[in-house]
């Protein structure tokens, strides 16, 4: 069922980007609910399906509520705000009919705002004229959500969305036309989708069809969202629903299954060369604060890993590239003209980042008159085999005008 009506706001803002993760400031949805109907997707929760009705066994995908000003209305919104990154995603049978996703995309083209995009259908490449252009003019980067390459353990958890196949072509096929893409491993179902070959699977057919990162992450189930799970895990193995309870009730025990996962993801980016995380697009900020998104990156990036872990230390990586991202001036003015103490009086920057801060901006001023990466605009070379791009290992095949990261290494 579909239900047309006006929206008051469009634009959801976030404080601070998502960083370690997609980057995004800005998102917004012409549709509420997903006929897709995944049955984990954590937007069943309360939080974020703010309408019941119990005319529908499954309302979140059976009952769809369509913003028919969304168009018009992003672009009152976004016509004062400042550049940065916006979440859109939707494509789902009703855009077929409506095309509003499409329109918002022309909105952020005409506005030029970066465009990161999560999507499950291929639904999306009858946009590449639009996406080619928003590509060359701002960013872009479509994310494809996939957890398993068997479309039997697909069919069970995402009985609605469009084939494991069809995704990796689509891959495939913005690749080709050089925008950047990837797979967002998310969520690994714990004794599901988190076993050894189906984690290489994944991250192999990524590489094949042009994919440039992995980004994981574990099952959310809050609210409803846990309770509409439990009943199809039930269906699936009875057996692991206790198994998920227990894991679940014990937040050190679920920490500590998380991050052994992540660890083979780790593994397994490694031995097929491919990023497991989003590399930060920083080319649409003001050029003075550019060196201060890439060293928030760092700090941000660092904070993921701690999250996944489980390790408290993640909020102080958090709150200090929190405090970078806001500041007006570059942080490599501060630091010429007041050298670590300029760096000391920013907002949760300890001696201990401010030492880490000072070594990236020393190498940075070491490297002046050699060859900056054309991608984030920092190289300095470590030796006669290796270079370093702001935390980027640079195989010493590769051309120092790239930076193709084979792996990140956090300091």
């Amino acid at each position: 069922m579909y239900e047309v009506y006006k929206t008051k706001n469009i634009l959801n803002i976030q404080k601070h980007c998502d960083g370690g993760w997609f980057w995004v400031k800005y998102s917004a949805y012409p549709y509420t609910g997903c006929e897709w109907g995944c049955e984990y997707c954590y937007c069943r929760d309360e939080r974020y399906s703010h309408y019941k009705t119990q005319e529908f066994e499954d309302p979140f995908s059976q009952y769809i509520k369509i913003k028919e000003n969304a168009p018009e209305l992003l672009r009152k919104s976004l016509k004062n705000k400042s550049k940065d990154l916006i979440y859109l995603d939707n494509y789902q049978p009703v855009e077929t009919k409506y095309r509003y996703v499409r329109e918002m995309l022309k909105v952020c083209l005409e506005l030029e705002f970066p465009v990161f995009i999560n999507e499950k259908s291929p639904l999306l490449l009858q946009d590449l004229d639009i996406l080619k252009k928003i590509n060359e003019r701002s960013y872009l980067n479509v994310g494809w959500s996939i957890i398993t390459t068997e479309d039997k353990t697909r069919r069970i958890f995402e009985p609605k969305a469009p084939s494991v196949k069809s995704r990796f072509n689509a891959m495939k096929k913005l690749a080709d036309n050089n925008i950047m893409t990837g797979t967002v491993f998310i969520p690994i179902l714990p004794f599901i989708c988190d076993n050894e070959k189906n984690i290489e699977a994944v991250i192999k057919k990524t590489k094949e069809c042009g994919g440039e990162y992995i980004l994981d992450g574990g099952l959310t189930l809050n609210g409803y969202c846990g309770t509409h799970f439990y009943r199809v895990l039930g269906r699936y193995n009875p057996d692991l629903v206790t198994e998920y309870k227990k894991l679940y009730a014990n937040p050190k025990l679920l920490s500590k299954h998380t991050f052994k996962v992540h660890e083979q993801v780790l593994k397994y980016c490694k031995k097929y060369g491919i990023k497991h995380y989003i590399p930060r697009p920083v080319s649409f900020y003001p050029e003075e604060l550019q060196i201060n998104k890439k060293i928030a990156e760092i700090l941000y990036l660092e904070a993921r890993e701690l999250q996944i872990s489980g390790d408290y230390r993640e909020w102080a990586y958090r709150k200090a590239a929190w405090s970078i991202d806001d500041l007006k001036e570059s942080i490599e003015k501060i630091y010429r003209e007041k050298g670590i103490d300029g760096l000391l009086q920013i907002r949760g920057i300890g001696k201990k980042l401010a030492s880490l801060i000072e070594e990236f901006l020393n190498n940075l001023k070491g490297g002046e008159n050699m060859p900056k990466c054309k991608d984030c605009k920092f190289y300095k070379p470590i030796d006669e085999t290796k270079g370093d791009c702001f935390g980027h290992v640079v195989p010493a095949n590769m051309d120092a005008e790239r930076c193709p990261t084979k792996s990140f290494q956090p300091k």
